[in-house]
């Protein structure tokens, strides 16, 4: 177990640490193009609409859950309340025809005491039978109550929902309506080969001055507490995304010398992606060229990305275990390939995932 005042004091420094880190971002932000600016704003709010939907709709599950679950007892509980009526009617019927009398029958019939007392002993198991049936049946009917009342609040609560899906929904639609003509207007921007091999360059060069910044701020925490080293796991990680490699690590990018330091795998729009290893998130935002990024820091100089998501899960400062989910993936703007961009990255180098992932 990790000791807790000192969790909270790395948590502490990671914050303090990582608000250094934002400061260089900015600054790297302050070169974008108005497009990249409106492009990165459309893409962050589709990344919370998103996010606030997947709420929405468990939410929305977990209450018809409910709602079933409830509707559910109360047939039980109305089974057992017309149970309950049935001995019931047959306890008063039984009552009244015997009147008052039972007690004065029992004594004038019984002539041996140890009989009598017997009887009556009987009688009295005869009577607590009957009020114990009548708390029981009290007893349902209070709970029937409870229950309608609850299913009400369910009910009010499902309705809450469904408005509220709507009007993500709406907003969905704006965000990736106002996404589509941004992108047009930088597709027309990257028409040219010139302008296109410019924008990769620049974008390269914008992730390692951010994969620079990392190490340099965050170097001196630790990343792996309570993890297997990154280094021995090589060969043996779980690929983020099940998918097909499209574009491979080391292959040629556009004109120059440019080539892909990860690898693009072709996926759905919003299949989950998980960590590939324990880790702490260092970067959770928008970067040219990469679009939706998260980061995570694994420790000994350790990094992976990945790239062009749909909705951001994880902020910066979360620890993540190997196999949670962080983020779900989106489009590619330059590419217009649904999938995952994904890195990984020693001492800021480049290391093919083809090699460290199961095949």
């Amino acid at each position: 177990m990790v000791d807790e005042k000192l969790t909270q004091r790395e948590l502490s420094q990671v914050k303090k640490q990582i608000t250094v880190l934002k400061s260089v971002i900015k600054n790297t932000q302050g070169r974008r193009s108005k497009t990249e600016t409106n492009l990165r704003k459309a893409e962050l709010e589709i990344s919370k609409t998103q996010k606030n939907l997947r709420n929405v709709n468990n939410n929305l599950k977990a209450s018809k859950k409910s709602i079933t679950l409830l509707r559910k007892e109360q047939r039980t509980l109305n089974a057992a309340k017309n149970r309950q009526t049935k001995a019931l009617l047959s306890d008063i019927t039984a009552a009244y025809q015997t009147g008052r009398q039972e007690y004065l029958k029992l004594l004038l019939n019984q002539q041996n005491p140890e009989k009598l007392a017997r009887s009556l002993k009987y009688y009295d198991y005869f009577h607590q039978a009957r009020l114990g049936r009548i708390e029981s049946f009290n007893g349902t009917l209070s709970q029937i109550t409870t229950n309608k009342s609850t299913i009400s609040t369910e009910l009010n609560k499902l309705e809450q929902f469904k408005k509220q899906l709507e009007i993500d929904r709406a907003l969905l639609i704006k965000a990736q309506d106002r996404r589509k003509r941004v992108i047009a207007k930088l597709s027309k921007s990257l028409e040219s080969k010139g302008a296109k091999l410019k924008h990769f360059t620049t974008s390269e060069a914008e992730l390692q001055t951010l994969l620079d910044a990392v190490q340099e701020t965050l170097a001196d925490l630790p990343a792996n507490i309570n993890s297997t080293p990154f280094a021995n796991r090589k060969g043996k990680l779980i690929w983020p995304i099940k998918g097909r490699v499209s574009k491979r690590f080391g292959k040629r990018r556009a004109q120059g010398k440019l080539r892909w330091n990860g690898v693009i795998i072709n996926a759905r729009t919003g299949t989950a992606i998980t960590a590939v290893h324990r880790g702490r998130v260092v970067f959770s935002d928008w970067l040219r060229g990469f679009g939706l990024l998260t980061i995570l820091d694994h420790g000994d100089g350790y990094l992976s990305l990945y790239g062009h998501n749909e909705v951001l899960n994880k902020e910066p400062g979360d620890w993540v275990e190997n196999g949670e989910i962080i983020a779900y993936s989106g489009r590619s703007t330059e590419q217009s390939i649904s999938g995952l961009y994904f890195e990984l990255r020693h001492q800021g180098k480049p290391i093919n995932p083809s090699k460290w992932c199961r095949t």
